[in-house]
Parts: structure tokens; sequence; C-alpha cells
């Protein structure tokens, strides 16, 4: 009968520990990281995500012109998708976080998100809304490869 009682007081303990830990921080307006455990969430291959920073290096007009000249041209050569399009149009040409684009352009952060991964099934509308700031918006492409081709360099 004593084992239980031993259990439910290294519980409390714990329960303590983590509280005084807690309170700690709290006060000292940081966390403590050596007691905070770790999880290790990075992709096996280690790279990481590009992400949107406050440090982000601002680009000229003419960078900004080229890099949505580059991207416009490799989504209708079918080597990126439109979300993925547009993930990078917000991060190297605009330098926004979702939120901030998302206000920006007059939709959910969520709804922001799934497009840009390529999942749902939005209206035309609402992809005209997130591709609205750099100028396009939806249309007829060609599906056929080679017509795509001859277009972009007629003989």
């Amino acid at each position: 009968m004593k084992q239980p009682e031993q259990g439910s007081n290294s519980v409390r303990d714990t329960i303590n520990k983590i509280k005084s830990r807690q309170s700690l921080q709290e006060t000292s307006g940081h966390d403590d990281v050596a007691s905070t455990p770790v999880l290790n969430n990075e992709p096996k291959d280690n790279l990481r995500r590009q992400r949107v920073s406050n440090n982000s290096r601002a680009i000229g007009t003419q960078e900004r012109k080229s890099a949505l000249n580059a991207i416009i041209k490799r989504v209708l050569l079918g080597e990126l998708t439109q979300g993925q399009a547009l993930k990078t149009l917000r991060i190297d040409v605009l330098g926004m976080k979702q939120d901030a684009f998302a206000k920006l352009v007059s939709v959910s952060r969520k709804t922001l998100s799934e497009v840009e991964n390529d999942k749902g099934n939005y209206t035309s509308d609402i992809i005209n809304k997130l591709f609205k700031p750099f100028g396009l918006q939806v249309g007829l492409v060609p599906s056929s490869r080679h017509l795509l081709a001859t277009l972009f360099n007629p003989s």
C-alpha cells in the first residue's frame, strides 16, 4: 500500500517542480533552455523550411520583376505548382509572413496556407485575390508543353 502513496508523492513533487520552474521563468522573463526538453522535428535530410523574418533582405524593383517573371515562366512550364508559386512570390518577392499577406489580400491565413500547400479547391475569386498583389489573375493557358514552348520561343 505504501507504493501508491510514494508514487502519488513523486507525481505531486514533479508537478510542484514544474510549477516552480514556470513561475521562475515568468518572473525572469525568459525560458530556461537547459531544462526545457527539445523535440527533434527537423526533416531527416536537414533541410529547413524557408521562413520569412524581420531580417529579410529587401530586393529592388528590377530584382522583383526578374523574380516574378522567372516564377511565372516556371509555373507555365509546369515546374512549379500554383501553391508553390504563391509561396515563393510571397516570400521572395514581397518578403511577407502568412499573417500579414493574408490580411493584405483579405483571406484567412488558413486559406492562404491551404492554397500554398496545394490543398483544397478554391474559386477563381479567391485565387485572384491571392495573386492580385503580383499583377496576376486566373486565365487560359495552353495545356500542351509544345505549344507553350513555341509561345516562348517563336521561330
